[in-house]
């Protein structure tokens, strides 16, 4: 991408992202509605001023990581481990409910081959970590219970859908499954998961004693941004999702971490709380470029605007839909709550849409049926914070 066009997209993105965000936080509706809207104004379906990019794919990515990172600050490994049943109760029944539901219905409608129908049903099971946790941060139930269900059941569900991934993709291009690579993977994914945390807290104790005496240079975001990269990019080298080192730096920035030497340590809220502070602005600037990014990827003009065509799209939409807000009814508490942790489960969002890119690259899912997956991606990406904001009217504190 030339320099003057990456210029003016990154400007109108901002831009747009901004204006449609307020918009619809004046009218008391998730801003991450009116960013993907933006996104789908300035995309292939409306004005087409902005085209996908491997440039604006990248930044995205860096907008999600910071808001995983944001996230992690504020979370509490205490909360997340004491939510850490309801989590994997919600997370299992949130993967096989759409990836059972889905298959059949794909098999039934959309396809002959068994593989794809397949393929379709697990590209479904993705749950997107950042839409439902920023609707939650800006209700202010990131750090309920029932706030820590969900993350925890989205960390999960990211976690098994690129495990699922890296099965479907072997199975495709090699004819067979590898038992020894896929257990490997899980084994990575999890040592990355349990090692992080406490190695990017000792490299902050690191950094701190380095800190120079009256430095006024932007020390502490600096060392932030250096310890979100580097973990964001170990995770890739553990194959976790990137987004995932951003988290484990903000747990370890978290004024909540707990470890058996928090004894013996001085704690460096101090210096933790001026990293967080300094890197909001950050946070800020950069994730809604990933919302507004998710609206351009989409083309919605490929679409089949038939009847036929467009019951059967919102008629697997709602099956998406319904097959992940039956997640919540494991997460415990009342009605209100089971439909709050269903409600969140229910985008798909950035995962969904690498599922059905990669299908479509290695030719397990023609052009059609690409359209098709991406919007019902699309719909309940956008349907999903809405019935998370109405879910969340008057919400009771969690039992």
């Amino acid at each position: 991408m030339a320099v003057d066009l990456f210029i003016i997209s990154l400007c109108l993105i901002l831009f747009c992202g901004k204006v449609f965000g307020s918009l619809f936080e004046r009218l008391a509706m998730p801003a991450v509605v009116g960013e993907i809207l933006a996104g789908l104004l300035l995309g292939p379906t409306l004005l087409n001023f902005v085209t996908p990019h491997p440039t604006l794919a990248v930044m995205a990515e860096l907008g999600v990581i910071l808001l995983l990172f944001s996230i992690g600050c504020e979370t509490s490994i205490k909360r997340l481990y004491q939510a850490g049943g309801r989590a994997v109760a919600v997370a299992v029944l949130g993967i096989l409910s759409p990836a059972i539901l889905m298959g059949l219905s794909s098999a039934y409608y959309l396809t002959d081959s068994l593989f794809t129908a397949i393929y379709l049903g697990c590209a479904l099971t993705a749950t997107s970590i950042g839409i439902s946790l920023r609707v939650l941060v800006q209700a202010n139930q990131g750090q309920t219970t029932v706030g820590n269900i969900i993350l925890g059941a989205a960390v999960i569900d990211d976690v098994i859908g690129v495990i699922l991934l890296s099965i479907l993709f072997n199975f495709a291009s090699q004819g067979a499954l590898d038992i020894a690579s896929t257990l490997l993977l899980i084994g990575k994914v999890l040592l990355f998961l349990i090692l992080t945390p406490p190695i990017a807290r000792a490299l902050l104790y690191l950094a701190r004693a380095f800190k120079p005496a009256n430095d006024n240079s932007g020390y502490e975001v600096v060392i932030a941004m250096i310890l979100v990269c580097l973990f964001s990019w170990l995770a890739h080298l553990f194959a976790a999702p990137a987004l995932l080192g951003g988290f484990a730096v903000g747990l370890a920035l978290s004024r909540q971490f707990i470890s058996p030497f928090n004894r013996y340590l001085v704690n460096p809220f101090a210096f933790t709380h001026k990293m967080e502070l300094s890197t909001k602005t950050l946070v800020d600037v950069f994730t809604p470029i990933f919302f507004v990014y998710v609206g351009i990827s989409l083309d919605l003009s490929q679409l089949d605007y038939s009847a036929s065509g467009v019951l059967l799209l919102l008629w697997l939409s709602l099956l998406a839909i319904l097959s992940k807000l039956a997640a919540g009814w494991l997460a415990g508490g009342g009605w209100k709550n089971k439909l709050i942790v269903g409600s969140a489960m229910v985008p798909r969002g950035e995962v969904g849409l690498v599922f059905a890119e990669l299908g479509r690259k290695m030719d397990i899912i023609d052009s059609k049926l690409f359209t098709e997956l991406v919007v019902i991606i699309a719909i309940t990406t956008l349907i999903g914070p809405l019935l998370l904001k109405w879910s969340l009217r008057d919400n009771v504190k969690y039992a």
